[in-house]
């Protein structure tokens, strides 16, 4: 007996539930693969976190210190407040942890679409000569990477608070946390260092208080809170991980990452934790 084959209608037929099946599961598949990207971004952040407390164990108590351009220091970035450190010979704060982490993977995150992360790491766009630091036409000042030595150079998907970093109000040390749960320390962020200060800036705070450098996390200049396609710039879907004092990992929606002095429930700079008392 002569076995009868499908037809060309019956072959349509199935390739079109196949298509229609994949569509259905395809933004499932994605979910799922960024649920573990996530996952690794989490545990990025818990060793980077950890890092930073060893690191204070073994310094008095105070996390790693490193002033930056955008807060005035004479002469630019590495100064010490005595002036007795010539501008880019502080180590920048991925160099003082290195230590404690002892792999340079940790510091990038899966989820990352970007291929730089001023002023650390320049990129495609950055060149390096003997004289300085990675020169290129982003970032403050012209500068890539604002680091002295080419071996500080490291491409970084995560932010130090860059009012930590500069100690304000003395918060290095440890002992000065009020509030130590609800402080970020350390987050998903666009560049090296994230910024709580400079209100209306593309670097800083939205008028809102907005921390753009975390919310933003994969664009510059980041776009507008109004902006309908403002989602499209965040890091985990809608959102990013953020590392407090305390040692625990927190997701947030950007729409949350903003600062307490503004309305907002999270704290990241001094005056943060003195809005929690008015």
């Amino acid at each position: 007996m002569r076995q009868r084959g499908f037809t060309l209608i019956e072959l349509l037929v199935v390739v079109a539930v196949i298509a229609i099946l994949a569509g259905i599961m395809f933004p499932t598949f994605v979910a799922v693969r960024e649920k573990g990207r996530q996952t690794q971004c989490i545990s990025n952040s818990q060793q980077i976190n950890r890092a930073f407390h060893l690191y204070s164990n073994d310094h008095d108590e105070t996390f790693p210190y490193r002033p930056t351009d955008l807060t005035g220091h004479p002469g630019g970035a590495g100064v010490s407040p005595d002036g007795s450190w010539p501008p880019l010979l502080i180590p920048p704060w991925t160099a003082q942890v290195e230590a404690y982490i002892k792999n340079r993977q940790v510091l990038v995150c899966p989820s990352t679409r970007r291929d730089w992360s001023w002023p650390l790491w320049a990129g495609r766009w950055g060149t390096l000569d003997g004289n300085g630091p990675w020169l290129a036409s982003c970032g403050y000042r012209g500068y890539g990477s604002a680091v002295g030595k080419p071996e500080w150079d490291v491409f970084v998907s995560y932010g130090y608070n860059e009012a930590v970093s500069n100690n304000f109000n003395n918060y290095t040390n440890l002992a000065a946390y009020q509030f130590p749960s609800k402080f970020g320390l350390i987050a998903d962020s666009e560049v090296a260092w994230f910024t709580p200060f400079g209100v209306g800036t593309v670097w800083g705070l939205s008028p809102s208080g907005l921390v753009l450098r975390i919310a933003f996390a994969e664009q510059f200049p980041p776009p507008k809170e109004n902006d309908k396609n403002a989602e499209d710039a965040t890091r985990h879907q809608t959102g990013s991980h953020i590392a407090f004092v305390d040692g625990h990992i927190k997701w947030a929606r950007w729409t949350q990452i903003r600062c307490r002095r503004f309305g907002g429930q999270m704290n990241f700079h001094p005056d943060d934790e003195l809005s929690i008392h008015r």
